[in-house]
């Protein structure tokens, strides 16, 4: 049975001291950094597990596509592991280390010379590739550099603030995230702290869970693994975000054989939003300036208008965001 409480009391704990539920905000951040290490380790480790897996049913792949897969399977595959490992043992020590020797079984495929050699191959032609864009950029490498530089810096900056940790309480810089954070924190720290197994709804005692709690259990393996509560949940995002990006991107590029739409793929599925930005001209009227005037100071939202049939938001802040196992499922689908 469910017991609440521990989660609970953790979870107060991070909205009065703003510690992300492990109280690290009162320790060193040497000491905060080193625990978060552990979590950083365990995503890297699933990360080359499943780029490995990629090479038993992908042959043509690039490395650089095998590691938005793999990212994508690696934390599937833990969530997946670990949750049934968990419900026998509860999410302990020994639970997360007998759920990472299974997921080392694919490293058995480096017994195979071919498959071996082809993960050399393959690994070497990338940083050949790397190493080529730096020294004698051309148009189309740069291209690629400047495009995922871009998407890194916009999924870091939102991602990071998807929880806003302060000394008088824990908030959200995503509108949208506002009713959902408390509902992911909750699941969470029920699997984390409060022994949720079998999985019962953390808002509605004695009840079945029936959302999709896997993106929001990896969260939990990395805060028993050490991370906070913020932690846990940016480093799965951000992977997860830019593995969606690159595996739209290759998507793209297998449909349509055409570089340019294949890069424009992933903005029209993650940064569009809809038809709100015409409602800019009605507005720019109302200031002596214009358009210039009200770019500078922007309403909160145009696409989404309470009590209107404005109601196209955009995917990051209407999906990936609040809704995490979104995040999960989608890279897993265009795989």
């Amino acid at each position: 049975m469910y017991n609440s409480a521990p989660a609970d009391r953790k979870l107060e704990d991070a909205l009065r001291k703003g510690s992300g539920g492990n109280q690290q905000a009162l320790l060193p951040k040497y000491t905060v950094f080193r625990l978060m290490i552990i979590s950083l380790v365990l995503a890297l480790f699933v990360t080359a597990s499943g780029t490995i897996t990629t090479y038993l049913y992908d042959e043509a792949a690039s490395f650089a596509s095998r590691l938005c897969g793999g990212a994508c399977i690696g934390l599937t595959a833990l969530g997946l592991v670990g949750f049934l490992i968990a419900s026998f043992l509860g999410l302990t020590p020994l639970a997360i280390v007998l759920t990472v020797v299974v997921l080392a079984i694919p490293f058995i495929i480096l017994r195979d010379a071919t498959r071996w050699r082809a993960i050399k191959e393959d690994f070497s032609a990338a940083s050949q590739s790397i190493r080529r864009s730096l020294l004698h950029p051309t148009k189309a490498p740069f291209g690629y550099v400047l495009f995922y530089a871009a998407f890194s810096i916009i999924l870091w900056r939102i991602f990071s603030r998807a929880m806003i940790e302060v000394p008088d309480g824990i908030y959200t810089g995503v509108l949208n995230n506002f009713g959902d954070l408390p509902f992911h924190l909750s699941v969470i720290t029920s699997f984390a702290f409060g022994n949720n197994f079998p999985p019962e709804d953390p808002t509605y005692a004695g009840v079945r869970f029936t959302y999709p709690f896997l993106t929001d259990f990896v969260s939990a393996i990395f805060v028993r693994c050490g991370a906070d509560l913020r932690q846990s949940m940016f480093i799965e995002n951000f992977i997860l975000g830019i593995s969606f990006v690159g595996l739209l991107h290759r998507w793209a590029l297998e449909m349509v054989r055409d570089r340019l739409a294949a890069v424009i793929t992933p903005l029209l599925v993650i940064v569009i939003g809809g038809f709100g930005w015409v409602l800019l001209w009605e507005q720019a009227k109302q200031y002596d300036q214009g358009l210039s005037a009200i770019l500078k100071s922007i309403p909160n939202s145009l696409t989404i208008i309470p009590n209107t049939t404005w109601r196209w938001g955009n995917a990051i802040s209407t999906l990936l965001v609040p809704q995490r196992g979104m995040l999960l499922g989608l890279p897993i689908a265009v795989i």
